[in-house]
């Protein structure tokens, strides 16, 4: 299918009256991939700094809980400070 296709449009990019060096043709391919490889990288870097900024948020997430379960309730019900807080830097 993909071929077939391929050949309607190649037809029409690819004219014979453009050879033998089909400037046209190839300077229309050379835009699309750039186009592509254009998206490729703002896709790259967005999901980069996705991944990165998710990180940093889970990360505080879990520094959260860590601080929430050391600190200890005394019997009267006032907290104590936190005896021994484990810090991953």
């Amino acid at each position: 299918m993909g071929a077939n296709i391929a050949g309607i449009y190649g037809a029409q990019i690819f004219r014979q009256d453009d050879r033998p060096r089909y400037r046209r043709g190839f300077s229309i391919n050379i835009g699309v991939l750039a186009f592509g490889l254009a998206l490729a990288t703002v896709r790259f870097v967005d999901d980069w700094r996705r991944r990165k900024s998710s990180k940093v948020i889970e990360e505080h997430s879990e520094e959260d809980e860590v601080a929430q379960a050391s600190r200890e309730i005394s019997p009267d019900g006032s907290e104590k400070a936190p005896s021994i807080v484990n810090e991953r830097r």
